[in-house]
This record gives C-alpha cells, structure tokens and sequence, in this order.
C-alpha cells in the first residue's frame, strides 16, 4: 500500500480538486481518501464526515493523547489530524490511501511513515490568487493565512509532484495522470503509457 500526500497553502483549491478526483472511476476503484479532524469552524456549505469531522479542541487532544491519529499539526489557532483507522480500511479493501494535509505533517510522514511508500504533491498558485481566494470566502485571519501561504510554499523542494491549479478539470487530468503513473510502477495495467508519462513529466519537481 501505499500513501499519497496532497498538500498545499489555503485557498489553492485542495478539497475542489480532491471532490472532482472521486468523481473518476479509476480513482473510486482503486484509492480511499482520508478524512480529517479538526477544531476549526465549519465553513459555509461543509458537512460532518464529508469534509471533514468538527471537533473541540479539547476532545482533539484527548484523541490525540490515546493514540487516535497517524499525524497531527497545529496551524495558526486550530488542530488537524488524520486517523489511523483509514489505514486498515485500505489495507483493508486492497487500495492506496490519498491524505489532504498540512506540509508539515507530509514531511513528517515522509520521514517517519514505515508501512508503505509515499508519494508527495503539492498543489499551487500564485500568492496574488490566494489572496483573492480567500478574500472572495471572507476568510478571516487573511493576512495570517497569506503569511502561512508564503512559508508553505518553502516545503515545495520536498514533494514528488507539483500541479498549479489554474483549471479545475486539467489539474484534475493532471493529478489523475500522476496517480496512473505512480500505480502503474508497481503493479503495471492497461494504461497508456505514453500519456500517462507525457502528462507527468510536466510536474515533476
């Protein structure tokens, strides 16, 4: 098995892509998405267990304190995290694992996750789109987020893949190629190769 780490500042549009990328069937056969907790409020049109599980920050840390998840980061004010459980249910179910998270917590697994390979992603714009993006969902903490987006965008040497997400639908291709690509390493398929590497190739840092 192995785990596929997208990450990438707020607003570079993360949970938009990953929604589209279900949508595919080749993704829906053979990868399981994650979903994370979190103390942060729940934003307009978000829901329970969709997006991701809402909690305090008390409950956060007393999960956190009984071993509940795979990695944990703080990110200016609230708590994100990844249960562990989502690893048994895709050993479970024979499919590779696609975890949304923080840049910290993809390095930190990328050093220390010993189960299987993982495969990086970052996701990106330009920090003037950002600022726009979060402007238009009335973000709070705008200037804060824009000064994490900066800092974020320094663990981008650290990453397989990068995609700049200008186009839903080619990133979409875009990601969906990387994901081929990577699955057909290991376990071959009836692909074709000259797309899959062609598409690929662009993005690889």
């Amino acid at each position: 098995m192995r785990l596929f780490i997208i990450s990438g500042p707020a607003g570079v549009g993360k949970t938009t892509l990953l929604k589209k990328l279900f949508q595919k069937k080749f993704v829906k056969k053979n990868f399981l998405r994650t979903i994370s907790f979190t103390t942060r409020e729940k934003r307009e049109g978000e829901k329970e267990g969709r997006d991701y599980f809402f909690v305090s920050k008390e409950e956060f840390l007393k999960k956190k304190k009984e071993g509940f998840f795979l990695e944990t980061q703080k990110v200016l004010n609230d708590y994100y995290g990844t249960p562990k459980y989502f690893l048994k249910e895709a050993k479970k179910e024979k499919k590779d694992l696609i975890l949304c998270i923080d840049v910290k917590g993809g390095k930190y697994l990328k050093k220390n996750f010993k189960e299987g390979k993982i495969i990086t992603i970052f996701i990106a714009v330009d920090l003037e789109e950002i600022y726009q993006r979060l402007k238009r969902r009335k973000e709070i903490h705008l200037k804060e987020k824009l000064l994490l987006a900066k800092k974020e965008m320094e663990y981008l040497k650290y990453y397989d893949y990068l995609v700049i997400n200008k186009d839903i639908k080619e990133s979409v291709e875009d990601l969906e190629a990387i994901l081929k690509a990577e699955r057909l390493r290991l376990y071959g398929g009836l692909y074709s190769f000259g797309k899959i590497i062609r598409s690929s190739r662009r993005f690889c840092i």
